[in-house]
């Protein structure tokens, strides 16, 4: 019984070594089996099996890049933004700069041709400051007495007249404005020749008195000084006429806006009627 046993054991343990060989031979056989194409079909099938994961892979891959390239990107384009900016900011700067520089020369130009036009002995002087209030119609200028200024010197701009000096120091000099409304001068219609006196207003017009109400005087008369007060030289011109009323008195009132821009002066010319001090030491 125990012999007829141990042959059908040999035979099965025989089967199960037989079966995973003839498995390893067709496989083997299959690695070397090739389409019309010439590749193998494990190769294919290998291929295959791996095509989702290289495009995953490679498409993880451009995304990286792009990325990386959009941020450096981004980062040069900020950069030139930057420096786009800045080109900007100072050729706007210098634009304003030669603005200024212009303005300037035209300002320069308009004294010096009322100064060679006018008869008078005069002094250029720079605006070095002003009362806070831009009301209040005072100024200060970079001209003294060791300059030839003298207090109740009239100062001119190239629009016309300006002012008068009230207090002179070494090497400054406080300015009245014709605006100011305490400040008066002596001037006449430059049509007519009717004389008046023109006073400030603490404003930005000036007030025309001792116009008789029989005088014809229209918008736009030009407003000249008339040299009486003995201070400011004849015929300079001051203002234009911009209200005509009949008055109340037997005077019209009348407004006058000044030539000269008093809120924004810079260069004047103070007039001159001694020699500098340190000339006569």
């Amino acid at each position: 019984m125990s012999l007829e046993i141990a042959p059908r054991a040999a035979e099965g343990r025989a089967t199960w070594i037989l079966i995973p060989l003839l498995v390893l031979h067709l496989a083997l056989i299959s690695l070397q089996v090739e389409d019309p194409g010439g590749t193998s079909l494990f190769r294919k099938c290998v291929l295959s099996a791996g095509a989702p994961l290289l495009s995953a892979s490679a498409a993880v891959s451009r995304g990286a890049k792009h990325f990386w390239s959009g941020y450096i990107w981004l980062i040069g384009a900020r950069a030139e933004n930057e420096r786009l900016r800045a080109a900007v900011r100072d050729l706007t700067l210098r634009e304003q700069a030669l603005g200024q520089m212009r303005e300037q020369n035209a300002r320069l130009a308009r004294l010096l041709d009322f100064k060679e036009g006018a008869e008078i002995h005069t002094i250029g002087a720079r605006v070095i400051g002003r009362v806070p209030d831009f009301l209040s119609s005072v100024v200060y200028i970079d001209r003294g007495s060791q300059d030839g200024v003298a207090v109740d010197a009239a100062v001119l701009a190239g629009a016309g007249v300006v002012g008068r000096a009230v207090v002179v120091s070494l090497r400054q000099t406080q300015v009245q404005l014709i605006s100011n409304a305490d400040a008066s001068i002596g001037v006449m219609l430059a049509a007519s020749r009717s004389p008046g006196v023109l006073r400030g207003s603490g404003g930005l017009t000036l007030r025309l008195d001792y116009i008789n109400n029989t005088e014809q005087v229209s918008v736009g008369d030009v407003v000249v000084s008339s040299g009486l007060d003995g201070i400011f030289p004849k015929g300079i011109p001051v203002g234009r006429v911009t209200s005509v009323r009949r008055g109340k008195t037997v005077f019209r009132d009348i407004e006058v806006e000044p030539f000269a821009d008093l809120l924004r002066l810079d260069e004047v010319l103070v007039v001159l009627g001694n020699e500098p001090e340190a000339a006569n030491r």
